[in-house]
Order: structure tokens, then sequence, then C-alpha cells
């Protein structure tokens, strides 16, 4: 368990990242996402992974 959540805080951070890029490619593009739009993003990574770790900590219990 204790190894699983490093792990899964790694991998929130590469999805962060992964908006971040997205964000900045289109931001240089035609039809580059609005503020709400990226805020939404961030938020259903976090909810994600959010999620998981509830799943994880419930599996433990």
């Amino acid at each position: 368990m204790t190894a699983l959540l490093p792990q899964l805080a790694d991998q929130e951070t590469a999805a962060l990242v992964d908006v971040e890029t997205e964000f900045a490619r289109r931001a240089a593009g035609v039809k580059p996402w609005s503020i709400a739009e990226y805020l939404d993003a961030i938020e259903s990574v976090h909810t994600r992974f959010n999620r998981f770790r509830h799943f994880q900590q419930k599996q433990v219990a």
C-alpha cells in the first residue's frame, strides 16, 4: 500500500504536466483553451486520482 501512493502521486504529476503541455500547444493554435477549460482539465485530473486513492484505501481496509 505505501508503495502505491507515491507511485500514484508521480502519475498524477505526470498527468498534470500533460495538461500543461496541451494547454501550451493549444495556446499557439487557432482555438486555445479558455481559462475555464484549463481549470476543468486540472480539476478532472485531481478528481480522477482522488478516486484512485479512495479505492486503494478501501481495498486495504
